[in-house]
């Protein structure tokens, strides 16, 4: 039996985008190489272009711009992170 993605509490739409945030980034960036709590920025995984792809994945994927705001490198240091905060707003469809 595998261990669950997300903490159990977390809701279904976060747990959805987290799985499928990890396969675009496995698919992209490092097949099979990229877990939930890997550091993208420290293990050289997303650079300054590479975080381009990644923020307009996650607007597509939430169907909004994010705010310059939350355009923070802390806000993408893991796709933990990256769910936790924007996986809550996606409508579960995948991108």
């Amino acid at each position: 039996m595998t261990a669950p993605i997300l903490p159990a509490a977390v809701g279904l739409a976060e747990a959805r985008f987290a799985q499928e945030l990890l396969e675009w980034l496995n698919r992209r960036f490092a097949p099979a190489g990229i877990e939930l709590h890997t550091p993208l920025f420290a293990g050289g995984l997303i650079n300054s272009i590479r975080i381009l792809e990644l923020i307009a994945w996650v607007e597509r994927a939430i169907g909004r711009e994010i705010p310059d705001a939350q355009i923070r490198m802390d806000n993408f240091g893991t796709p933990a992170r990256i769910a936790q905060l924007f996986g809550g707003e996606a409508p579960g469809a995948r991108r």
